[in-house]
């Protein structure tokens, strides 16, 4: 299995650079002009298949995606929508998928928060609701949630509002819901492993930068150390979540078992390397206005959607060890 990028995947991941460089700043909420870039781009369909009115794309090229995402915090409904496109796709709603891919509708996302409530993460302007429950996957107009009210959440840039649905027809619903699992665990795992790599970017480059005693404070043994194992870890999610993503393209076994795996060591490589960045960055690393709390909130936040570490972990043991 080779986990190289093709030319053509590395002309994808240049491309969404630029657009994310030229329509989005860290700590900014979401431009409408990124969202406009991200349709015209395809990037909420780019691993449906193109009978269905998609870019025709892998699974592969959609956490290449979703990994630059992670890297540059985006706000906005990004993950949602993009499962919600899938789930019009499954379910043959072919009027739906063209509104999600028209950036006509953006999806918010519900996942069951107590017995009786959802919390729905990016509700504000959205059109429909992607509800994730353990025995159901569906897409819900927004009108749904009306009666849902807006709590304080751990990232500014992500609204959270807490509410039962009403009693609605659909607008799609999915009986056979293992591939979209897989789906929404490897782009979750995407988005944390791009944090985890962007946090130990961040803080490399302020190694070299900062001086104390008259040398840069990565001359410093507890310092450079810190880095080392941010990088390590990084590598790690990186390499597994690229092997699980070439895994479930080609029907592998074993596919879950990684898909689960590359979610358990992205959330740990993530959390642990933004935490070690603010520290890092000493006593500006712990002010509003720089960035690096931006990536742990996020990390926090990613970490919870599309179930959580201990979910994940008992999910990888139910699994078949690879033979």
């Amino acid at each position: 299995m080779d986990l190289l990028p093709t030319p053509e995947q590395d002309e994808i991941v240049t491309s969404i650079r630029a657009v994310l460089a030229g329509h989005h700043t860290i700590g900014e909420p979401l431009a409408n002009s990124l969202w406009i870039a991200a349709v015209e781009q395809g990037w909420f369909t780019l691993g449906i298949d193109e009978s269905q009115g998609g870019v025709g794309y892998s699974i592969v090229e959609e956490v290449l995606l979703y990994r630059e995402l992670g890297r540059a915090v985006a706000p906005g409904p990004f993950l949602s929508t993009t499962l919600a496109a899938h789930v019009a796709a499954a379910t043959g709603t072919g009027k739906l998928l063209g509104r999600i891919a028209s950036g006509e509708l953006r999806v918010a996302l519900a996942e069951r928060h107590t017995a009786d409530a959802f919390h729905v993460l990016d509700l504000p302007g959205a059109g429909a609701v992607l509800l994730v429950d353990d025995d159901s996957v569906a897409i819900l107009p927004a009108d749904a949630f009306a009666s849902a009210e807006v709590v304080p959440g751990l990232d500014t840039l992500v609204p959270v509002a807490i509410g039962a649905p009403s009693a609605v027809t659909p607008l799609a619903s999915l009986a056979e819901r293992s591939a979209f699992d897989l789906t929404a665990t490897l782009l979750s795992a995407a988005l944390l492993t791009g944090i985890a790599e962007a946090v130990t970017e961040q803080s490399v480059a302020y190694a070299k930068d900062r001086q104390q005693f008259g040398q840069p404070i990565g001359g410093f043994q507890a310092v450079k150390h810190r880095c080392a194992d941010m990088a390590t870890r990084a590598e790690v999610a990186g390499g597994q979540l690229v092997y699980a993503a070439l895994a479930v393209r080609d029907g592998r076994a074993d596919a879950a078992f990684h898909t689960h795996a590359a979610r358990v060591v992205a959330a740990r490589g993530a959390i642990d390397n933004a935490q070690i960045n603010i520290q890092n960055h000493g006593g500006i690393g712990f002010t509003w206005e720089h960035t690096a709390h931006r990536f742990l909130t996020k990390a926090r936040v990613v970490a919870n959607c599309c179930g959580t570490t201990p979910s994940h972990q008992a999910a990888l043991l139910a699994e078949p060890a690879p033979a």
